[in-house]
């Protein structure tokens, strides 16, 4: 892939941390002009994926922060981070996919579902599903209240967490905000949770 390197290239990508998100990375980087300036835009979807306020975050502590969360890191991975406002997402990534994005001609800047799901809404419940995870997303007027990823996609699971929050959180007068590939049927199952049930 040839571009003019007096033009950057603006490319948004997402990366899935199953097996084969290494290479789907390696692929990308292999495609480009190395010369070229690329600002690269890369969601990564990982079920080990924590907010830390950033008045709290200390680099240093990274791997700690995911260890006590129970997401411990293992050998060929290394933590990369994005940030929202005063939130830090901490998230696992494939140490190759790391590798394969880092060029001095490339502006990287990662994000999470976990992010980019707190809105400016009034009592939100926002859930995101991709192919292997579930992300849910609390906040009313901007301001988060909870926030997790869960490593299924399956139904019943989901409607089992949603209903414990509803109970614990209090967010029965919330309305629920539903994407992602089995959007559709997601929100038909929380339709008698929520007041407003819809798909984005």
């Amino acid at each position: 892939m040839k571009t003019n390197s007096k033009t950057p290239k603006i490319m948004s990508t997402q990366l899935m941390l199953s097996g084969h998100n290494f290479i789907m990375a390696e692929q990308f980087a292999n495609e480009m002009d190395e010369a070229t300036p690329v600002t690269l835009r890369v969601t990564i979807d990982s079920a080990k994926t924590i907010l830390v306020p950033q008045s709290m975050y200390e680099p240093a502590l990274a791997e700690g922060y995911l260890s006590v969360n129970d997401k411990p890191l293992v050998s060929d991975e290394c933590i990369v981070t994005a940030r929202k406002e005063d939130i830090v997402a901490l998230m696992a990534v494939d140490q190759r996919v790391a590798r394969a994005l880092k060029n001095d001609n490339w502006k990287v800047t990662y994000s999470s579902p976990l992010l980019e799901g707190i809105t400016s809404y009034t009592k939100c419940v926002r859930i995101t599903t991709t192919q292997e995870n579930t992300y849910i997303i609390i906040s009313n007027n901007g301001e988060l209240q909870y926030a997790e990823v869960f490593a299924t996609t399956e139904l019943d699971n989901i409607l089992f967490v949603v209903e414990k929050l509803r109970e614990v959180l209090n967010i029965k007068g919330y309305e629920a905000r539903v994407s992602g590939p089995n959007a559709v049927a997601v929100a038909e199952s929380l339709k008698g949770l929520f007041k407003v049930c819809k798909t984005i």
